[in-house]
């Protein structure tokens, strides 16, 4: 019997374990689905205040009794809320990736002085239009860094915007861009209403808290989404770095600070993708490529197409595995974050099949997770090598080439001593 009790303790133990583990899991569960539906909920409404006014002034337009002027207004406020809809959509569409773990970057050599100077361009016509001063000063030498220069793109782009959009007519907006030791530092200031301290913390929140403002300002603030800064903050993370915001309060302006990290000089990002014959070459190499995220997927094989592999393409398990018959590729690279258990799945009939069939065929496992128990149920399931996303053009491309020279099995061993 005493044998008995430090048994039943430990199960004990482990079943409190457990349940305390699935209590968690449920109440993240059940603090996403009030998420979602709270963000389906405000989506609704900051969809259907542009498309309210573009179906208003086009039934204007069809009855013909416009004059030109009220015509021409008309055409400009239809094209000026069908862009916020566009605008709206595409950042519904990142914040879904990124809730999935499911937002990928499409790396390379950024000259971040001159992305940010193009951002400026764009956004000073908007400037522009509201009397705000727009003034400039950037560094060459916080330029050269790794990243998704559309990405990178987008985070600048929502930090002028946001500038713009809470600045007085009158006021003005400064942009520096300066190299602070290994690290580039673009700093947007505005004169604009500021920001109050209880409502920092939040500020890239979806929806700010303690938002303060007018009536009319706080009912906008309702129906809009507010993703764009949660977005860029995303981003700025994704690229190893920091956004961040401060302020001296209501009426006092705000300052956003985004830190990426530079890769130091030129020849510092070369040695990260070197060029001529030490530019890894998958010349010869059939390269299979499964993922249902079109755009990712597209991605990966047009950085290994571009080394010379031979990409076939499959968005569903189905087709990989048709692709697999058709193609006989020397290895694979497999998205697991398609719907369901696709990945594990396809790779499970993979390995089903016999050698002459592909049952053989290298894989690498491309996802967001990368904690130790993902990596092994990654290799269980049959997989050579997991990648975390986003993975380096030049990471992927190595693993790849060290897969297919894994095609050609050893050897095998001599009988009856040395050979």
């Amino acid at each position: 019997m005493q044998r008995d009790r430090p048994r039943t303790a430990v199960s004990e133990g482990e079943e409190e374990t457990a349940t305390a583990q699935l209590t968690q899991a449920l109440a993240q569960a059940e603090e996403g689905c009030r998420a979602r539906d709270d963000l389906l909920s405000v989506a609704a409404h900051a969809l259907r205040t542009p498309l309210t006014a573009i179906l208003g002034w086009v039934t204007l337009l069809r009855a013909g009794e416009l004059d030109a002027a009220t015509a021409a207004r008309a055409i400009e406020v239809i094209e000026r809320n069908a862009r916020r809809q566009a605008e709206l959509i595409a950042d519904l569409i990142d914040a879904t990736r990124i809730l999935g773990r499911r937002l990928g970057l499409n790396r390379g050599r950024v000259d971040f002085c001159r992305l940010a100077d193009a951002a400026i361009v764009t956004a000073r016509a908007a400037a522009e239009a509201k009397e705000v001063r727009l003034h400039a000063a950037l560094d060459p030498a916080a330029a050269a860094m790794w990243g998704d220069s559309d990405r990178l793109g987008q985070v600048v782009a929502s930090l002028l915007a946001n500038a713009v959009k809470f600045s007085q007519p009158g006021g003005r907006i400064d942009v520096r861009l300066a190299r602070v030791g290994g690290d580039a530092v673009l700093q947007v200031r505005d004169e604009g209403i500021g920001i109050p301290a209880a409502a920092l913390p939040h500020v890239f929140d979806r929806l700010p808290h303690g938002f303060q403002g007018t009536p009319k300002e706080r009912d906008v603030a309702r129906t809009q989404l507010g993703l764009s800064l949660a977005i860029a903050r995303h981003l700025a993370e994704l690229h190893g770095g920091v956004l961040s915001a401060a302020s001296d309060g209501p009426g006092r302006g705000a300052t956003f600070t985004l830190r990426l990290p530079l890769r130091g000089s030129s020849d510092e990002i070369a040695g990260d993708e070197p060029a001529g014959p030490d530019r890894v070459n998958l010349e010869g190499l059939r390269v299979l490529v499964v993922g249902d995220d079109g755009e990712a997927r597209d991605s990966v094989a047009r950085e290994l197409s571009g080394r010379g592999a031979a990409i076939s393409t499959a968005s569903s398990s189905e087709q990989a595995m048709r692709e697999v018959a058709a193609l006989a590729p020397d290895a694979m690279v497999v998205d697991l974050e398609m719907h369901g258990e696709a990945g594990y799945d396809f790779i499970g009939r993979v390995r089903a099949l016999g050698p002459v069939e592909g049952g053989r065929t290298p894989a690498v496992a491309l996802s967001s997770h990368s904690r130790p128990e993902d990596r092994l149920r990654t290799l269980r399931a049959g997989f050579q090598i997991h990648v975390a996303k986003p993975a380096p053009p030049r990471e992927l491309a190595t693993v790849v080439a060290r897969l297919g020279a894994r095609l050609s099995p050893p050897p095998p061993p001599c009988e009856g001593g040395e050979a």
